[in-house]
């Protein structure tokens, strides 16, 4: 069951990810992070009629806290990334996160790797320097890392912590995924609020020409991404917390595959190639799980 909830997760984030692409022409990534966590505030703000979200320890609270801050700081450097890069080279090094994850799980929380998982995340991090040597060729740049792969490697480091913190929630002491979401989007709301008023001091580019279409996007986006979140709690609660994101980040391929497609990328073949070897390596390591 676990993995079916984290391929329709990947399916949904790779559709909100060419969604989130073609907003960031359009407006800057803490703008539309702030628009958008206002439309998943409304979402589980009515999710309330169905959960119990103020019922929670201390202990539990912090925990949530802690894990939507460092959440919210995750996607805002994926958004700043895919501003300034393309989507078939930014958002494959986001696969790298099982094998991070496997490390910080094996650390807090005692899950096992086998050597088979082990060289499964080898061959994925071996796809991820394929995709990038591509992206060097492509560009005729000879630096591999500008300031969009720093971004991406932050929010890898920020989502595995993050994912070791999912994992204790709702498998450790079972916080529904509905709950998590709430607070998550909570946090997320004041993060970015805050950032953007600090930013532009006002609403006015909420009103500007075209942003009518803009908003629609991020309808469409919003839907998308209460899907994939929802979808990858519920199966990290049934599930590894590596395995589940390696499954999960086969939505770079989709992505790269739509994405590049539609926004006329270089290389793109070579692209799909190393994003297809990502793949591969977690349904070698999902083959050799006990």
């Amino acid at each position: 069951m676990w993995l079916l909830l984290a391929l329709v997760s990947a399916l949904f984030s790779a559709a909100a990810a060419v969604m989130q692409k073609k907003i960031l022409f359009r407006i800057d990534a803490l703008t539309f992070s702030f628009m958008l966590s206002i439309v998943l505030m409304g979402f589980s703000i009515g999710t309330l009629l169905f959960i119990d979200a103020f019922h929670l320890s201390s202990a539990a609270l912090i925990i949530l806290i802690v894990k939507s801050v460092i959440n919210a700081a995750a996607f805002l450097f994926v958004m700043m990334a895919l501003q300034r890069g393309g989507i078939s080279s930014t958002l494959p090094l986001l696969a790298l996160t099982p094998g991070v994850t496997a490390l910080l799980a094996y650390g807090a929380l005692g899950e096992t790797i086998s050597k088979y998982e082990i060289l499964g995340l080898s061959f994925m991090i071996a796809g991820i320097f394929l995709l990038e040597r591509n992206e060097s060729a492509a560009s005729n740049n000879k630096q591999w890392f500008d300031s969009s792969h720093w971004y991406i490697g932050s929010a890898l480091i920020l989502f595995s912590v993050s994912s070791v913190f999912d994992k204790y929630l709702v498998s450790g002491i079972k916080t529904p995924p509905l709950v998590v979401l709430f607070y998550q989007h909570a946090v997320f709301l004041v993060l970015y609020g805050g950032l953007y008023f600090r930013k532009h001091r006002s609403l006015k580019s909420f009103t500007e020409s075209g942003m009518r279409s803009t908003v629609l996007l991020i309808l469409a986006v919003a839907v998308l991404t209460m899907g994939y979140r929802y979808t990858q709690l519920a199966a990290v609660k049934l599930g590894s917390v590596a395995l589940v994101l390696a499954v999960k980040r086969t939505s770079v391929f989709w992505a790269a595959l739509v994405g590049g497609k539609l926004f006329d990328e270089k290389r793109l073949v070579p692209k799909l190639i190393a994003a297809a070897c990502i793949i591969a390596a977690g349904f070698m390591i999902l083959r050799n799980v006990g």
